[in-house]
C-alpha cells in the first residue's frame, strides 16, 4: 500500500489494506496461503486487530478461507467466481497454440492526450506510459498495438524490453488484473506506416480495435488501439470480470448489449 496514496485516502485503514490484499489475491501474488497476521501487521505497520478486520472482509467476500490452527488460504473457486481476467491479444494468440513474437517500436512516458485524460481521469499536466509494439507469430506480422497506461497506478513502469504479455506483467509487478474491458471494432484501411509494419499494401483492409480496460478495483488502467490483419472474429455473448447476473435481472438494454469480442482466429 503506497504511503502517499494512503495519506490521501480517508477510508478506514483496514479497508485500504483489504483492497491491497484483494489485488494481490486476484493477481496471483499468493500461491495458496496468505501471510500470517503478525507479518502483515509488521508490513503495514498496524495492529494485529486491523489485519484481522481486513482479512475478515475478504473471508466474507469468499476470496479467503480460514483453517483453524493452519492459517488463511486462498479460496480459488471464490476468486474464479468473482474475478475473471480479460485476455490480451498476446494471451489470445498463445491460447490458439501459437508463439507470439514482439518488436517494441517505442516505449516510455508521454504527455496525455485528450482521450487519455478523459478516460484515466487525470490532470492536463499528467503523463501516461505509451507503449507501441508489433505482434507477430510464426514469422508473420499480425497486429500493431499502441497502448496507453495509467501511471497513477503503475508507478515506475518500464516496458522498453517487454517480451511477454503486458497483462501478465501488470499482474506480477503491480498486482493489477484487467477484469473489465470495452472493445470497439472498426473496419479501416492501412496507412503507409501500418502497411509497412504488417507487410501489406497501402489501403488494404484492416481491423482497428479500441480497448478501454479497468482493473479489479475499478481503476481505469489501459487505453489501446490495435490495428490487426482481417481475421475471422470470435464473438461470444457473455459477461466478464464479475459474477454473472440472472437473465431476468438484466435490463432490456443490458440483455441486448452485454457481450465481448475476441481478437479472432490468427491461424490463417
Amino acid at each position: 500500500m503506497n504511503s502517499q496514496a494512503a495519506a490521501k485516502d480517508h477510508r478506514p485503514v483496514y479497508i485500504q489494506i483489504a483492497e491491497t490484499l484483494r489485488a494481490r489475491i486476484v493477481s496471483g501474488y499468493y500461491d495458496d496461503k496468505v501471510d500470517g497476521e503478525l507479518p502483515l501487521a509488521g508490513e503495514f505497520k498496524v495492529s494485529r486487530r486491523t489485519i484481522q478486520q481486513a482479512l475478515e472482509i475478504l473471508v466474507q467476500e469468499g476470496l479467503l478461507v480460514r483453517q483453524h490452527g493452519m492459517g488463511t488460504f486462498i479460496n480459488r473457486k471464490g476468486v474464479e467466481k468473482r474475478y475473471r481476467a480479460i485476455t490480451s491479444i498476446t494471451e489470445g494468440i498463445i491460447g490458439q497454440g501459437l508463439k507470439p513474437e514482439f518488436t517494441v517500436l517505442s516505449s516510455g512516458p508521454a504527455p496525455a492526450t485528450d482521450d487519455e485524460r478523459a478516460f484515466f481521469r487525470i490532470n492536463p499536466a499528467d503523463q501516461t506510459y505509451r507503449h507501441k509494439r508489433l505482434v507477430a507469430a510464426e514469422g508473420r506480422a499480425l497486429a500493431v498495438v499502441e497502448t496507453s497506461l495509467n501511471l497513477k497506478f503503475l508507478e515506475g513502469l518500464e516496458l522498453s524490453h517487454l517480451s511477454q504479455s503486458l497483462y501478465q506483467t501488470m499482474r506480477s509487478q503491480f498486482g493489477r488484473t484487467i477484469v473489465q474491458a470495452e472493445d470497439q471494432y472498426i473496419p479501416a484501411i492501412a496507412d503507409e506506416e501500418t502497411a509497412e509494419l504488417l507487410g501489406i499494401a497501402v489501403g488494404s483492409p484492416v481491423f482497428v480495435a479500441i480497448r478501454r480496460a479497468t482493473d479489479q478495483t475499478g481503476a481505469p488502467i489501459e487505453l489501446s488501439r490495435i490495428v490487426m490483419l482481417p481475421v475471422p472474429l470470435d464473438i461470444s455473448i457473455r459477461n466478464v470480470g464479475f459474477t454473472r447476473p440472472k437473465q431476468e435481472e438484466l435490463t432490456p438494454e443490458a440483455r441486448e448489449w452485454t457481450y465481448t469480442v475476441g481478437f479472432g482466429d490468427f491461424h490463417r
